[in-house]
């Protein structure tokens, strides 16, 4: 496995003072390897719903992930530590405590037991009884409106702070479109709709990266995509295009942006492919040129080594003209000083989860739910 040399690491601090400094740092060196390993769920003869890749399930600190069965229009419980289905939770599509016919696009569960749905048409507060608390929607808030100022929609998709009472989100001037759409920060609290908006400059590389395609009058985009991780009283972004990190810090109101290249990773896409298409065919060829580049994982924390994971991909072409995979580990301290980095993990995909320590990676085995196992050595 390949050791990384770090090339420049850069931050950019911003307030609102708009204080600007830059630094370079030095990378702690340490000693790092991990163990992969899988293990299988068994579903006690129930069926799993595994198409949409566990995407927008949640996982609790004890190892329990709550997953939409979309089909059959209930929670499944699975139980990490036991590895087994444990527990089905019916819910009900229409009616006064119904999460309507759309489904559910994102799974949170508060401290106390709520769960917090996101869909198309809002986001819906449900007690432990399955009651129907509180159903909100950015669109029809009239308080919301008036604070926002038609600076265009706030994402329903978000995260909902431990104890319930906030919400945080992104905003765009674009339209309302998961993980693809952002402007900025948009900081709900559920309990009075206040509205707070920060702007997060880095998020323009969505646009910039962004391949439109335009018949007839009639516009369809295909976009990057961004993620965002609450920790430490932090906000954390990041997105694949650039080889960036942004954090908004709650506690200070303050912004800081981290840049980062090395010999593994270049500091963003070269976007050697058309930004604007007239034809089907040629925005097939744009989006296949633009899978050719490097694309920036979502970045998460690890409580137990207190250290933040990233995992990063490279296409890599072969002599035989098929495209193979190079999956690139990055380690950042609490600092979000790059420590650590090597490449070889291949194509290492889909949902992962953080528990004790250890990288829980979904993968599909066989129609079977099933997961991959990372877990790091470390000696500081």
């Amino acid at each position: 496995m390949n050791k990384f040399y770090l090339l420049f690491l850069v931050f950019t601090f911003l307030s609102c003072k708009t204080d600007k400094s830059s630094q370079e740092f030095n990378t702690e060196e340490f000693d790092f390897s991990y163990k992969l390993d899988t293990l299988q769920i068994d579903s006690n003869g129930e069926f799993f719903f595994l198409n949409n890749g566990l995407g927008g399930s949640t996982v609790t600190p004890s190892g329990l992930i709550y997953t939409f069965n979309r089909p059959l229009n209930r929670l499944d419980v699975v139980d990490l530590t036991k590895r087994e289905l444990v527990d089905t939770i019916p819910l009900e599509v229409e009616g006064p405590n119904g999460i309507g016919g759309l489904g559910i696009n994102q799974i949170q569960l508060s401290d106390s037991g709520d769960f917090f749905f996101s869909s198309f048409t809002g986001l819906r507060q449900f007690g432990p009884d399955g009651e129907l608390k509180n159903w909100f929607n950015w669109d029809t808030e009239e308080r919301i409106q008036k604070q926002f100022e038609n600076k265009g929609l706030i994402s329903f998709e978000g995260i909902v702070s431990p104890e319930g009472s906030t919400f945080y989100g992104t905003y765009s001037a674009d339209g309302r479109s998961g993980s693809s759409m952002a402007d900025g920060l948009a900081i709900i609290d559920l309990r009075n709709l206040e509205l707070k908006t920060i702007e997060i400059p880095k998020l323009a590389a969505l646009k910039e990266y962004r391949i439109e395609l335009e018949i007839d009058g009639m516009k369809t985009v295909s976009s990057d995509k961004f993620d965002l991780l609450l920790n430490d009283n932090k906000i954390i972004f990041t997105q694949s295009s650039v080889n960036s990190i942004s954090v908004y810090d709650l506690k200070k109101d303050t912004l800081l942006n981290f840049d980062y290249q090395t010999n593994l990773l270049p500091a963003k896409k070269p976007g050697n492919f058309p930004r604007k298409v007239g034809t089907m065919e040629a925005f097939g060829e744009a989006s296949n040129e633009r899978s050719k580049e490097p694309l920036f994982g979502e970045i998460l924390f690890d409580s137990k080594n207190n250290l933040y994971y990233r995992v990063s991909y490279l296409k890599d072409p072969k002599p035989d003209g098929t495209i193979g995979w190079n999956g690139v580990f990055s380690v950042f301290d609490k600092e979000f000083n790059l420590v650590h980095e090597e490449d070889g993990l291949g194509r290492y995909t889909g949902k992962k989860f953080i528990i004790d320590g250890t990288v829980y990676r979904f993968i599909n085995l066989d129609d079977e739910l099933a997961f991959e196992t990372l877990t790091p050595s470390i000696e500081k």
